[in-house]
């Protein structure tokens, strides 16, 4: 089956294990293309517990991909990982470019307050994340939901690896509607 919707998944050493894994099997289970894009231009990421995997393509060459088919870009947590990108330069000129085409951007635990949030990046929208961090987020934006979407601004935010799978099956829900995500819930 074709697959007709791409998700980037931003990946560098130290990103959270199952945040980023459980991203990467669900939407592959719901017949999304997912495209590991390596930060860090590494072709093998360590993540935070020690898992290893294998990114798609280098942060370089992410004009390969055909822009009109993503639906998002996942930025998954860890602490490690969240420090890098908060300061990369090129991924959050990428972000810029992704939520000016007003595409969905995701982001999970330590992501959104240290990447989306000490960047400004989206300065009135609405967002969870690790409780941990929390302060790192305007009080007035702060959600307490476990997995929070704000569709205004097309931002999907959750607080933790705990929630990983619901934040998963929220932006199958997104892309491809609600019968798909509820079929890959089923099969898990």
């Amino acid at each position: 089956m074709k697959k007709y919707h791409s998700v980037l998944i931003c990946v560098t050493d130290g990103i959270e294990d199952i945040e980023t894994i459980s991203s990467i099997d669900l939407l592959n289970r719901s017949n999304i293309n997912v495209i590991l894009i390596s930060v860090n231009n590494k072709r093998e990421i360590i993540c935070a517990h020690g898992t290893k995997i294998i990114s798609d393509l280098f942060f370089n060459e992410i004009e390969k991909i055909n822009f009109k088919n993503i639906a998002a870009i996942i930025i998954p947590g860890g602490l490690q990982a969240s420090e890098f990108f908060q300061k990369n330069f090129f991924l959050l000129k990428f972000l810029k470019k992704i939520k000016k085409a007003n595409r969905i951007i995701g982001a999970i635990c330590a992501a959104p307050a240290m990447v989306l949030s000490t960047n400004n990046l989206f300065p009135n929208a609405k967002m969870t994340g690790y409780l941990g961090l929390k302060y790192l987020i305007p009080y007035q934006q702060w959600v307490k939901y476990p997995v929070y979407w704000d569709d205004k601004y097309k931002l999907l935010t959750a607080q933790s690896v705990k929630y990983a799978i619901k934040f998963n099956l929220k932006l199958i829900q997104i892309i491809l509607g609600k019968e798909i995500s509820l079929k890959v819930e089923r099969e898990l």
